[in-house]
């Protein structure tokens, strides 16, 4: 299971390399063009293996953090516990974040094949995986309430916010027209922003702990969802004029 692990994470890292360069040619390119498209594939395709690979990874560290965490350091009984509780709390919490990934593109892909139609989105592979979003995000808020962990609580909602927006998408009565561009382009850039928060917050944490203490500490995983969350919200209003989505269409 080591060995799983660690070449799951080898292959994580590799992709999400790729995925953080790939993830601006779409977002500068016209939309629908051919370098447009297959970027946008190339993105996709990485985040797939991303967020499987996270989930693969979180899945055998859950059951066993401490051979994955600690390997064959001799550990007494009391400190195997505790630290087994803290790791198993992080690895949920990264499982978390795995889930909101995947269905971020899964959901932004979807919605580009089925533009006006959403039976593709309410098949049951789709909404089990949105519904498992929502169950994660909302235990793992109830732990970060119990335990005043305001990063955990800060996905967590930010993933039942999310799950609840794509069941809205998909179950609401009418859609505007061309109001599917919008989602797309709203999932996938959510997806993006979980490639820059990984790098900045997991995988840059050892040397950015140097420079931020405290409270800074979180800087890294909260600023790149807040410029995100701007950016989706000025592209949204900008996309909503320029492919005129407006009116109501019936879904």
């Amino acid at each position: 299971m080591i060995v799983i692990h660690h070449s799951a994470l080898i292959l994580h890292i590799l992709v999400g390399f790729i995925a953080m360069v790939a993830f601006w040619v779409p977002v500068v390119s016209r939309k629908g063009s051919r370098l447009h498209k297959q970027a946008g594939l190339i993105f996709t395709r990485a985040m797939w293996i991303i967020s499987i690979s996270g989930i693969v990874m979180c899945l055998i560290a859950w059951f066993d953090p401490i051979a994955i965490r600690f390997g064959e350091q001799v550990l007494s009984e009391e400190v195997r516990g505790k630290l087994t509780d803290r790791h198993r709390q992080l690895t949920e919490f990264l499982l978390l974040l795995s889930v909101l990934v995947l269905v971020g593109v899964k959901h932004s892909t979807l919605v580009l094949k089925a533009k006006a139609d959403r039976n593709q989105l309410k098949h049951w592979s789709h909404l089990f995986w949105v519904a498992l979003l929502f169950l994660l995000g909302s235990l793992i808020l109830i732990k970060a309430i119990i335990n005043s962990q305001v990063l955990y609580a800060i996905f967590a909602v930010l993933a039942i916010v999310s799950a609840m927006g794509v069941y809205h998408y998909i179950f609401k009565p009418q859609l505007k027209q061309r109001e599917w561009i919008i989602e797309h382009m709203s999932a996938i850039i959510g997806s993006g922003i979980a490639v820059y928060t990984a790098f900045f917050a997991v995988g840059g944490r050892r040397y950015l702990s140097e420079v931020l203490q405290g409270n800074w500490q979180l800087i890294p995983w909260i600023l790149p969802g807040v410029i995100g969350g701007l950016s989706i919200h000025f592209y949204k209003k900008y996309f909503a004029t320029k492919f005129k989505v407006q009116g109501e269409a019936k879904s």
